[in-house]
């Protein structure tokens, strides 16, 4: 036999080739005998497991690419690169998501699809961020006990803000900005403040079986509190403010044309005789006093009431001819009874 290196190389090499070799363990040991190259495959692929193969080497350059399943029981670490999931993917469970399920860690520490982070509190999401462009629906309540601090505008454009239960504040609102709204504030329950409301535009209004109960201090339009036995009295503007008495209203007439006068203190002259100054009927209420103050002229003149209204039982009455002289009539809601008059 010729020496095995002056022999030519098969090529292709195939399963069905063969090599000479020793049967170590045979009968007889040591006899040498023809393998097939498809035996020796079988011989690698049923002693070589993926064990040994790591263990030779844990490192590759090339990618894997699988069409079964990796199971995995220790710990999965990407150290450097990122993970791409271009499939699906299912949960601890084995489930895949639907549309907008998330992956929520459940109390095991065990990644399960969800509806959201529903194991999250207010702080851990407000811990995340606490901005948002999307709207909030409450059903249930709002308790506050710090402050809310306000610096852009709240605007409500659309509907009503409704509240059946209660607003219970211990912090300030703090609001640097504006509060517009446009629809209606219903409020069945209590609102208790301690602080100062500010109404520049709108009104405040109390519907019908509704009452409002003052408890504390009252300051009119100019920030002042009133003083013992002071009245809150309407100006020209429309604004209360604290008197000590009602400011009188004033007219000034000539009796001569026999005028209707409505005013509580009443100027009058007489250029002519026997006129009548009457009595505007709206000044006909139960207390109501007018004082008649002759300013010129010493021409008779008679002091009567709109409305049906008697002067002391008559329907007219002479006022006093004396220059600078006074009449006080004062109204019992029917009638009027009136002095005769005596010089300033």
């Amino acid at each position: 036999m010729a020496r095995i290196s002056t022999y030519t190389n098969a090529s292709p090499v195939t399963l069905s080739d063969k090599f000479i070799g020793t049967e170590v363990a045979g009968t007889p040991v040591n006899v040498t005998k023809n393998f097939l190259i498809s035996d020796l495959l079988a011989l690698f692929q049923s002693n070589i497991t993926l064990q040994n193969v790591l263990d030779a080497g844990n490192t590759a350059t090339q990618s894997i690419i699988l069409t079964g399943d990796i199971t995995q029981t220790g710990n999965f670490s990407i150290t450097g690169g990122a993970l791409s999931l271009g499939g699906t993917v299912r949960d601890f469970n084995g489930a895949l998501g639907t549309n907008g399920e998330t992956l929520v860690c459940n109390a095991s520490g065990q990644l399960v699809f969800g509806s959201g982070l529903t194991n999250q509190n207010l702080e851990q999401v407000l811990a995340i961020g606490n901005t948002a462009t999307n709207d909030i629906n409450l059903t249930g309540n709002i308790q506050l006990i710090g402050n809310i601090e306000q610096t852009g505008n709240i605007e409500i454009t659309a509907g009503d803000i409704e509240l059946i239960g209660n607003i219970e504040q211990t912090g300030d609102i703090i609001l640097t900005g504006n509060i517009q709204q446009v629809g209606d504030q219903d409020i069945t329950g209590d609102v208790e403040h301690t602080g100062g409301y500010l109404f520049s535009v709108g009104e405040f209004g109390f519907l019908t079986g509704s009452s409002i109960r003052l408890q504390a201090a009252v300051k009119d339009s100019t920030n002042t509190l009133g003083g013992d036995g002071q009245i809150l009295v309407s100006n020209a503007s429309g604004k209360l403010t604290w008197q000590s008495e009602l400011l009188s209203s004033t007219t000034t007439v000539d009796a001569a044309g026999d005028p209707s006068a409505n005013a509580d203190v009443i100027f009058y002259s007489a250029t002519s005789g026997s006129g009548t100054i009457y009595l505007d009927s709206t000044l006909n209420v139960a207390g109501k006093k007018v004082v008649l103050v002759r300013k010129s002229t010493t021409t008779a003149a008679n002091i009567g009431a709109n409305g049906g209204a008697l002067i002391n039982g008559v329907s007219t009455k002479p006022l006093p001819t004396i220059l600078y002289s006074t009449t006080t009539c004062v109204s019992d809601g029917t009638d009027w009874y009136c002095s005769n008059g005596q010089a300033l």
